[in-house]
């Protein structure tokens, strides 16, 4: 090995630790202090932390039934007994100003906090 492949290696190496370091101990590209804020009929129901442990919120009114599940640093509906089930194909949300709503029983979700980057919009259409 000449001198220069032995730099080549140890750039290669430090490069290696530090994608492996950051990844295991940094960021992992969800906001810090996320909230989903849940809203029935207009008006504030609840604001939820969006935690890793799983937590079932239930919503019963008198337009109907939802189950909202908070895990995995977000939220989902699994559960509506809306008659087209849209609100339950939104799937699991966790970035911020992602919604789920429901609008036969008039429940709307969406997600606060902190933005981080690349989470933000790529561009604005009017």
């Amino acid at each position: 090995m000449k001198r220069g492949d032995i730099g080549i290696a140890l750039v290669l190496i430090v490069a290696v630790a530090w994608f492996g370091i950051s990844k295991f101990v940094g960021d992992d590209g969800a906001a810090q202090g996320t909230y989903a804020v849940i809203e029935v009929n207009g008006k504030h129901y609840d604001t939820v932390a969006l935690t890793e442990e799983s937590r079932d919120i239930e919503i019963r009114t008198e337009r109907g039934y939802n189950l909202l599940r908070v895990s995995r640093g977000g939220i989902e509906m699994i559960e509506s007994d809306c008659p087209d089930q849209l609100c339950v194909g939104f799937g699991h949300i966790h970035d911020v100003h992602e919604t789920i709503v429901c609008l036969p029983n008039r429940v709307f979700v969406e997600v606060i906090g902190e933005q981080t980057e690349g989470s933000e919009p790529d561009a604005v259409v009017n």
